[in-house]
């Protein structure tokens, strides 16, 4: 099924590079408590970001202020991704994206403390766990460790 994002957004991905997941998380500067509606990926600036499904480009977003340089995609059925933080942005709005086609790479942009991804999965308007959908990616061990990591990071790095 190619409009599932079920694979990774940054190539070679380790479970080690897993930041905070979904849910209520400690904001870094502000050291107060907010619903966290994604996934934090540690990575270098630079690294490229991967389009987890094909799909058409809804917005892309360059911004210095919150969550950055940002991309949104639409995978049809209801799907759509998120990507922020980014560095440079290579899609505009309205293009087709393939699954693993380079969008983005990272960046350090908006209020980030620390060069990384934020990414984010919706399935009709509501927040999931993309950590669900990295199947395609995770033997069931790793997939139990990015899990742990996940849940148990009580700071986000935006």
């Amino acid at each position: 099924v190619t409009y599932l994002p079920s694979s990774f957004p940054l190539e070679n991905l380790s479970v080690s590079q897993t930041g905070a997941g979904v849910g209520m998380k400690i904001h870094p500067f502000y050291k107060t408590k907010v619903e966290h509606k994604g996934i934090d990926l540690l990575s270098g600036i630079g690294t490229e970001v991967l389009a987890t499904a094909e799909g058409t480009v809804v917005s892309v977003t360059r911004s210095e202020r919150d969550r950055g340089n940002q991309i949104r995609i639409d995978h049809g059925n209801g799907y759509e991704t998120y990507y922020a933080h980014l560095g440079e942005m290579f899609v505009r709005n309205g293009q087709k994206v393939s699954k693993g086609s380079v969008i983005a790479r990272v960046g350090n942009s908006g209020l980030s403390f620390a060069p990384h991804l934020h990414y984010e999965i919706s399935l009709n308007k509501t927040t999931v766990d993309p950590v669900n959908y990295f199947f395609a990616e995770l033997d069931p061990y790793n997939y139990r460790d990015m899990l742990v990591i996940a849940l148990n990071n009580g700071q986000s790095l935006d």
